[in-house]
């Protein structure tokens, strides 16, 4: 460096105004671990009591869940028993249909849109209905015939 450019520069302030010196408390290394240990369990309670109260709240959902699970499953017991038997019913009542081939239940068609399950309740309802009527209005038709 040369000498000539450092007469340039001003020196750095000091960093205190007067001569007076601040007395800081001083505590030992125990102490301070002390506090800290202190507020730290403090933390771990409050953490703690939080993690009680979110624990309940989540067996709480849980327990909510798993009876509309069951509620579900029962539904849709009920639902399958009674495809079933309005099956079994149709199959009785087309047994005499010679032309008519029967098959086995048919498996659920997972392709079809969503909807409210009393929609496709109602549907199975009067399609099963429509058979009886289809059917009774053969009958009597045949009736008419052999009279």
């Amino acid at each position: 460096m040369n000498p000539m450019m450092t007469t340039m520069f001003e020196s750095v302030p000091s960093q205190r105004q007067s001569e007076e010196v601040i007395e800081v408390p001083t505590i030992s290394a125990v102490e301070r671990y002390k506090e800290i240990i202190a507020i730290a369990t403090d933390a771990a309670a409050r953490q703690r009591k939080l993690d009680e109260v979110r624990c309940a709240e989540l067996a709480e959902r849980i327990a909510a869940t798993q009876h509309e699970i069951a509620e579900v499953r029962d539904r849709e017991r009920v639902v399958r028993m009674g495809a079933a038997l309005h099956w079994e019913a149709a199959v009785e009542q087309l047994w005499n249909e010679r032309w008519l081939q029967m098959v086995t239940f048919p498996q659920a068609d997972e392709s079809v849109p969503p909807r409210p399950q009393g929609d496709y309740n109602r549907a199975m309802d009067l399609a099963y209905q429509a058979l009886e009527e289809s059917l009774a209005k053969r009958t009597l038709l045949r009736r008419k015939q052999k009279d």
